[in-house]
């Protein structure tokens, strides 16, 4: 793929507004034409994104390998996975992105689903299939939420969410799809994220991952790069920011409290930290929630 592009948002875009910090829709046409129908090979590095191609068709393409894709199916790309898009003009369908850290605290104990969609996968709809036909209400009552203005937008949008990955999983599991093969560097990857995700402390060295990974750091700092775009310390940083995202939400502990849960002992370099890298110190972060 040559040098890869990373987006942290949509692609083109380093940001993106989700509602709940959960999900974002837009419609394929709109991206489409914005970028003249082609779609480089890029990377997000923190979305998990669903496509529906309602109507026309699209060319996807994997590694350098174009499949055509028809109307009416669906695809899903998780988070670090390189892929590019040529589309036709009468394309018509939808881009469904979904924040890779909060699907991972909804979903932490459904290990299977997680392992599952952790693909690509590439289905052909049949709207005579039962489980198509409830995966693809529960799609467009979705759309329909996020486009909507009614009270308790966020909590129905966070159980749609839900609902939508369990039913695109047993599509998955009980239809054909094409796969993607996890490359070596991806496996290394996985391994070091859940080594984060496992010891949850942030005194542990770079040196240290890499020596439980058997590999060198510099390897390590190399096989992050080609994946994510991102150092390993970056990785770390962003575990425990993402940590204290949650954290910050529960209004009963202190800004000192979640920064000694994080594993940091001076909360005022927690604070530092947290402002470098959301522009917010946690207490901003904590009033944006809407409690003084």
């Amino acid at each position: 793929m040559g040098n890869k592009l990373f987006f942290k948002g949509i692609y083109g875009d380093n940001s993106i507004d989700m509602v709940r910090d959960i999900i974002h829709i837009t419609p394929m046409e709109i991206t489409g034409k914005r970028h003249e129908w082609y779609i480089k090979p890029h990377v997000h590095t923190d979305l998990f994104q669903i496509f529906v191609v309602e109507s026309g068709s699209l060319e996807l393409i994997i590694n350098g390998e174009s499949q055509i894709v028809e109307s009416l199916s669906f695809f899903s790309i998780p988070k670090n996975i390189g892929h590019g898009l040529r589309m036709n003009a009468d394309t018509k369908g939808w881009v469904i992105s979904l924040y890779d850290k909060s699907l991972e605290n909804m979903l932490k104990f459904d290990t299977d689903i997680i392992n599952t969609i952790d693909e690509i996968h590439i289905s052909k709809l049949d709207e005579e299939d039962k489980l198509i036909n409830d995966a693809l209400t529960t799609i467009r009552k979705c759309i329909d939420e996020y486009y909507s203005e009614l009270p308790g937008k966020q909590h129905a949008l966070q159980y749609l969410v839900g609902m939508m990955l369990l039913r695109l999983y047993r599509i998955f599991v009980t239809s054909s799809a094409v796969h993607l093969s996890d490359n070596k560097n991806k496996i290394y990857y996985r391994r070091f994220v859940q080594l984060i995700k496992e010891q949850k402390s942030f005194k542990i060295s770079i040196e240290d991952y890499a020596s439980r990974l058997n590999i060198s750091s510099g390897h390590l700092n190399r096989i992050c790069k080609d994946v994510s775009g991102l150092s390993p310390k970056d990785i770390v940083i962003d575990f425990f920011i993402d940590e204290a995202k949650i954290y910050l939400r529960n209004f009963d502990m202190s800004i000192a409290e979640i920064s000694y849960e994080l594993d940091i002992e001076d909360p005022a370099y927690f604070t530092r930290l947290f402002k470098k890298r959301t522009e917010l110190t946690p207490k901003e972060f904590r009033n944006q929630l809407g409690r003084k």
